[in-house]
């Protein structure tokens, strides 16, 4: 049995493969929030405005038991299927859990296989690109599709950024892994799709430069120059600049795939002490400079050339402008998580808005339904009539 939310919260039935159906949305973001809250418990109180927001029913904890109930006996159903005898959704004291294997979860899935990826990325790239494909295939979809409530929306904002940050390691895996020519596409429509997403650009240009099409690679800096400026008036981020002049000057580490090595990677190799790195150079390792490749021009004879870096040992001037480009990944890490913070709350307001319009509707559609009370036979704004009354005076 599995619990997927890597796209519309399901549960699925890996044995006999087929899905088990979750009838209403109640349903649904019910397991979504048993899912995002995955290892502990979640009070009743929190689930029940979970499920109903502000117009929760008179007898809330009745009828939240009653929605427990039916999703649990779904789940039931599904182990028994399976092969199954544990009871997978549990009551506690402090309120309701879900008890299930991490593999059978298919968000804890990805984010365990990417951090596997990560731990084997600068040793073997290769194996990393194929570890980091199979856990991004584990998407179906936008994260929590169908459910809904704050608790749901802001695991699936987190979760979409876990998707972006496992694809910008994966294009960093494959340009180490010297695949640039197998990525150009993804990336440029990621681009177009995220043009936000100023890392994309950073790869992109990198793949294109090594594929020989420097022309391409500058009119993609170009591009995210004018959508920035266009879209919010920012310039791009230095380490975009950055690449822009190591393109226009045939830079020789961009040649090099293990220059590409994200900032934390750097610092679980070794550290920096005076500009140099306390690690020895990996095997293999040599300073001649990595060869040109096609379609992109050396400078001419009368430049100076840039030293070639060697991979593991950091360049004496490079000493001052490490600590700032940490600084700059680390802001731009900040913006990404606030950005989420803020489409979870954006979509926590228009979550409740569309309840509030919700509740209005059944309140006039009530009040249209309700009969008009009877007064009896004399209306009350006639007054009494008797014949026997003189007619005037």
């Amino acid at each position: 049995m599995k619990f997927r939310v890597l796209g519309p919260t399901e549960l699925y039935d890996n044995v006999n493969d087929r899905r088990a159906a979750l009838n209403s949305s109640k349903q649904r973001t019910l397991m979504g929030a048993l899912i995002v809250k995955y290892g502990s418990s979640v009070s009743a109180e929190r689930l029940g405005e979970e499920v109903w927001g502000e117009c929760s029913p008179n007898r809330s904890a009745n009828a939240l038991q009653a929605q427990v109930y039916r999703l649990r006996r779904l789940i039931d159903r599904v182990e028994r299927d399976c092969g199954g005898t544990q009871q997978r959704l549990i009551t506690r004291e402090s309120g309701y859990a879900l008890r299930a294997e991490p593999h059978q979860i298919d968000s804890e899935l990805f984010t365990r296989t990417v951090d596997r990826a990560r731990r084997t990325a600068d040793r073997a790239p290769d194996v990393a690109e194929k570890t980091l494909r199979g856990a991004l295939r584990l998407w179906r979809g936008p994260a929590l599709q169908g459910s809904r409530g704050p608790i749901c929306s802001a695991g699936a904002a987190m979760l979409e950024e876990s998707r972006f940050s496992a694809l910008e390691l994966l294009y960093d895996v494959s340009l180490r892994a010297r695949m640039h020519d197998n990525i150009i596409a993804e990336l440029e429509e990621l681009t177009i799709s995220h043009p936000l997403r100023e890392r994309f650009y950073d790869q992109l240009m990198v793949a294109l430069y090594r594929s020989g099409r420097q022309a391409q690679a500058l009119g993609v800096y170009e591009r995210a120059r004018r959508h920035l400026a266009d879209e919010l008036g920012i310039a791009p981020v230095p380490a975009l600049n950055k690449r822009m002049q190591q393109i226009l000057s045939h830079a020789p580490e961009l040649l090099d795939p293990f220059t590409e090595v994200t900032a934390d990677t750097k610092r679980a190799q070794g550290i920096t002490v005076r500009g140099r790195r306390t690690d020895a150079l990996p095997p293999g390792a040599t300073t001649a400079a990595a060869p040109v490749p096609s379609g992109v021009r050396r400078p001419g004879a009368g430049t100076a050339q840039r030293p070639v870096p060697v991979p593991g040992v950091a360049p004496a001037d490079g000493a001052e402008a490490a600590p700032l480009d940490d600084e700059v990944r680390h802001l731009r890490s900040v913006v990404a998580r606030l950005t989420a913070q803020q489409q979870a709350l954006m979509t926590t307001v228009r979550h409740l808005s569309s309840r509030l319009d919700d509740t209005i509707h059944a309140v006039d559609r009530r009040r249209a339904a309700r009969p008009a009370p009877e007064y009896g036979q004399r209306r009350l704004l006639e007054p009494p009539f008797r014949a026997d009354l003189p007619s005037g005076p």
